[in-house]
């Protein structure tokens, strides 16, 4: 994990203040910072690129095809970057590996960022792409019968957010979640008292403008569409949660974990230890990176098969 902290400030472009920075410029580093982690891209069957109807404007996927996996089920997949940055370009390796060790199809959606579309535009947007993978996905050879959402962080969040709603619609529709350590409702806790300042790459100021740049008004932090433990835990599928040692999120993921545990839904929780926040990027230096995203893509195969 040091090494891929000292990797990452040699790819900061000397932008490591974000607090003077605009959203633009805060995009461009993170873009540019990404991009060495995704160089090397494990080789797929097929990449397909393909934009579809939103409630505001065409949402942009990608659709990752594994080897010799004929039909497969399919992972809906929404990248993390707390709302604000992230793409399909800055999470290609960790859907890739997901892709390829799972054997299904991932989708990814890139769906619109904060401040310029703020919540719940994002959350609206993914309703939409499963509206459309149920409608027409299988002229895609997507089959919307085995389908798992999943994500990291606020991708994460949004993902059980999403299956709440969607619950409501078509139960039984979301038959499996893949969590990389999102972020679910608690205000504060132990592990933000813990590490959530810079020595752990996570301060309580950058989630203050994370979620001010996310949050149309104060009332949304406890809609049950952002604050999913104020959401119906009961309907949730089976569920993957992982959470980071060293993050301020981790309590977020226990908590889930908890709540699905006293709602009897099954999830399986397994703490990375010795990891920061976003470490699932860094398998090109981190063997847990690769071994989170494994253990994801397994659980997954299992439930789906």
């Amino acid at each position: 994990m040091m090494a891929v902290m000292e990797k990452r400030r040699t790819l900061t472009l000397g932008l490591q203040n974000q607090s003077n920075l605009s959203i633009d410029d805060i995009r461009k580093n993170y873009n540019h910072e990404r991009a060495w982690w995704n160089t090397i891209k494990p080789e797929m069957s097929g990449v397909e690129a393909l934009s579809v109807p939103g409630p505001l404007r065409d949402i942009a996927l990608r659709i990752y095809r594994p080897f010799n996996q004929n039909p497969s089920p399919t992972l809906l997949y929404l990248h993390g970057g707390g709302w604000v940055v992230g793409n399909l370009d800055t999470h290609d390796r960790v859907m890739r590996l997901l892709a390829k060790f799972s054997g299904a199809t991932v989708v990814g959606i890139d769906y619109a960022l904060s401040p310029e579309h703020k919540f719940p535009v994002a959350i609206n947007e993914t309703l939409a792409v499963i509206h459309w993978l149920e409608t027409s996905g299988r002229k895609h050879d997507l089959d919307p019968s085995r389908l798992a959402l999943g994500g990291d962080s606020a991708g994460a969040n949004m993902a059980v957010a999403v299956t709440q709603l969607h619950h409501q619609r078509d139960p039984q529709a979301i038959q499996f979640l893949l969590l990389y350590y999102g972020a679910y409702g608690l205000r504060d806790s132990w592990s933000w008292q813990q590490y959530g300042n810079a020595d752990y790459e996570f301060t309580r100021e950058e989630k203050a403008f994370y979620l001010d740049s996310y949050l149309a008004n104060p009332g949304d932090h406890t809609d049950s569409r952002f604050n999913v433990l104020n959401g119906d835990i009961d309907c949730l599928p089976q569920a993957f949660i992982a959470a980071a040692e060293c993050d301020p999120l981790h309590d977020d993921s226990v908590a889930l974990h908890e709540a699905m545990r006293k709602a009897n839904r099954p999830a399986h929780l397994k703490a990375y230890p010795g990891v920061l926040h976003g470490f699932i990027h860094y398998s090109r230096l981190l063997d847990k990176a690769t071994q989170a995203l494994r253990d994801g893509a397994r659980a997954l195969t299992k439930a789906l098969s």
